[in-house]
């Protein structure tokens, strides 16, 4: 039996150019994502907004409400197809350290996007109302935090913060 390679960001970026041309599978991948991330909630709390943001991104560009640079929204989807991806330089199977290589990807990818992510922000915050009431409707979002799902027993204490820059 022939064992798949395992997934590099290199190759997500590739990946992240068909999906881009394809609106379908752009949902799929971030149902998929949206799965995957409220499974492993509690381990992601470091990345866990810039996460939902990717999220919120990516669905704004499919919706064609909101545009991005190429090169920085196939990098979003490229970590959002690394995350999903059990098979990756750490396979998610291998408990605790199978999600590190994951966290690491949408952490560096969410730093060198600083800029979209904020003018995506504020692009959210002022023009696109329909979406951010569904968010804060989804998310539970109360005095600034973001409550996990509802499944899910077990709150950050203290609001969880996009990247912190020294």
């Amino acid at each position: 039996m022939k064992k798949r390679p395992a997934l590099t960001f290199e190759r997500a970026e590739i990946r992240a150019e068909s999906y881009l041309r394809h609106k379908e599978k752009l949902v799929w991948l971030l149902e998929k994502a949206t799965r995957k991330s409220a499974q492993h909630y509690e381990f992601l709390l470091a990345p866990w907004e810039s996460l939902q943001i990717f999220f919120r991104l990516v669905r704004a560009h499919v919706a064609g409400k909101f545009c991005a640079p190429a090169g920085s929204l196939s990098m979003v989807v490229a970590a959002v197809i690394y995350f999903v991806s059990p098979v990756d330089l750490i396979p998610d199977s291998i408990p605790v350290f199978g999600l590190v290589d994951d966290t690491s990807v949408l952490a560096l990818v969410a730093r060198s996007n600083l800029t979209l992510i904020s003018k995506f922000r504020k692009w959210e915050t002022l023009f696109d109302q329909d979406l951010a009431s569904s968010i804060k409707h989804r998310n539970r979002v109360t005095d600034g935090k973001i409550a996990a799902p509802s499944r899910i027993r077990r709150v950050p204490s203290k609001p969880v913060t996009l990247i912190a820059i020294p």
